[in-house]
């Protein structure tokens, strides 16, 4: 390839996927002898860049009404639960309330005016940082 791509533009494209699907339609489409060896590149960055990023414990706070379930029914399935939102009302996973600790988790939860009438179910994930 003629012009030479710096590390800071490679790190930004291989960390967003609609830029990294860009770069490689690009690659495709001005340069086909190359593109399956840059391809390859870009799998083998994308493996090494993966392993560096740091991970970190979330916590979010999942609740459930005690009058239908015994416990936070979707614990196989933390996509489909009902969590709180930071603005204290039900919500799905993505609106959730993300905490650093367990204890501003609970701080949150009791904080809250449904808190008699819901249960809550403290959901770690593990993030990147």
């Amino acid at each position: 390839m003629a012009n030479k791509v710096s590390d800071e533009e490679l790190l930004s494209v291989l960390f967003h996927k609609t830029q990294t699907r860009a770069f490689l339609r690009r690659v495709k489409k001005n340069y086909p002898d190359q593109w399956l060896r840059v391809m390859g590149n870009v799998l083998m960055a994308t493996e090494e860049l993966r392993d560096r990023k740091e991970m970190k414990m979330v916590y979010r706070i999942g609740i459930f009404d005690p009058n239908t379930d015994l416990s936070w029914p979707w614990h196989f399935s933390h996509y489909d639960g009902i969590y709180l939102s930071n603005n204290k009302r039900p919500c799905k996973m993505s609106k959730a309330a993300r905490f650093d600790s367990k204890e501003e988790a609970r701080l949150f939860f009791h904080d809250w005016s449904g808190n008699s009438k819901y249960k809550m179910e403290l959901i770690e994930t593990r993030e990147e940082a």
